[in-house]
């Protein structure tokens, strides 16, 4: 069979020390033979197969046997010679497929524009999930990733593009706490207790929870808190395509074929267009409550309330502050009976407050409800 030059070049990139370990780890059997240039290995599970593998790349025919070699073993395992490429030349890695079917990529190519919005969001998707994991939050408001998350972004690598809709490969490579990248010599468990086998894991657990959200209508902050799916997750798959008329974005998961230990039951999950309006407005309803809410630091001067307390469930304060002019403002604060309660203490005490709240109406005649209240010692 002929192949691109490319695909030939990758091929004679391949470690064959990485691929005796790839083959010996999945079972398959020596046979020893006093030829040092070459290492024979069977496979009798499921039907019979043989790989010569050339192990000096000084030889002639060293390309032709590695591409002997490796288009028999992806006989062996029914996939193409284009995965088998690209896990051996990523070991100890496991890959996100992300394909994006639509009617102007079926050539194989796409608009420079949208292909650097998949590229970027591709890489947004995986650093929000690693974030959801390291620190889960709603939202993540940095601009910056903290340094673990860094450190795991700046470890993965965009494999080969693949024709037949638009296929961008995320390699992501397991690493232990100091982010050493680790090799196919390494123990099963490092690699399954990385925390690459941990984003990948959570990424598609995301991803499958937000199409069962939407599919029983409950797609909402409260499932994504219980969920630890941020916005920012979700966001980045909006912006992936979907947002385009008859687009579906499938995304796999394609593990480690040595590191078996905490994997899914499942390794595929589609989302098409129909999601996007849903996927939006959630995403927009979320940063329309967070951003409108202020941090405010100021006295507490007059508090009202129902006097009987059996029968108050909230109060009312007036609270002086600087506002971001610079200029001294006041503003009806509603608190909860509990927060009330604070604020009288604090009042008594003559003590600073600290509100975060939404603000509503304007100068003069500013309404704070209050989510979350502190007293300054």
């Amino acid at each position: 069979m002929k192949y691109s030059a490319n695909i030939i070049e990758m091929i004679s990139a391949i470690n064959h020390f990485n691929v005796a370990k790839y083959l010996r780890e999945l079972g398959w059997q020596e046979i020893k033979t006093k030829r040092e240039y070459v290492r024979i290995f069977q496979l009798n599970s499921h039907g019979f197969f043989q790989v010569n593998l050339p192990m000096d790349k000084s030889l002639i025919d060293y390309k032709e046997a590695m591409i002997t070699a490796t288009e028999n073993i992806a006989l062996a395992y029914g996939k193409t010679l284009d995965d088998i490429v690209l896990e051996l030349l990523n070991p100890m890695s496991d890959i996100l497929k992300i394909r994006v079917k639509n009617e102007s990529y079926e050539a194989g190519n796409i608009f420079i524009e949208d292909a650097i919005t998949l590229y970027n969001n591709a890489k947004k998707l995986l650093a929000a999930t690693a974030m959801d994991i390291i620190s889960p939050s709603l939202i993540h408001r940095s601009g910056r990733y903290n340094n673990t998350v860094e450190k795991f972004i700046s470890s993965c690598r965009f494999g080969q593009t693949e024709i037949g809709s638009y296929v961008v490969s995320l390699v992501c490579p397991f690493t232990n706490i100091s982010t050493r990248q680790l090799s196919l010599f390494e123990q099963e468990n490092e690699g399954a207790d990385s925390l690459a086998r941990q984003v990948t894991n959570k990424l598609m657990a995301s991803l499958k929870a937000v199409t069962t959200a939407i599919y029983e209508d409950e797609l909402n902050e409260s499932y994504l808190s219980n969920q630890n799916i941020s916005s920012n997750f979700l966001e980045s798959l909006a912006a992936m395509g979907i947002y385009k008329k008859d687009t579906e974005l499938g995304i796999t998961l394609k593990y480690c074929p040595t590191v078996t230990k905490g994997i899914l039951d499942y390794n595929h999950v589609k989302i098409n267009s129909d999601f996007h309006p849903i996927i939006s407005s959630v995403v927009n309803r979320i940063k329309r409550t967070i951003e409108s809410e202020h941090s405010i630091v100021g006295l507490i001067r007059a508090l009202d309330a129902v006097p009987d307390i059996e029968k108050r469930t909230d109060g009312n304060a007036k609270i002086i502050f600087i506002n971001a002019d610079g200029d001294k403002e006041t503003a009806t604060v509603n608190f909860k009976n509990e927060d009330y309660i604070e604020a009288c203490d604090a009042h008594i005490r003559g003590k600073n407050v600290k509100i975060l709240g939404t603000i509503s109406g304007q100068k003069g005649s500013r309404k704070i409800k209050c989510s979350s209240f502190e007293i300054i010692e």
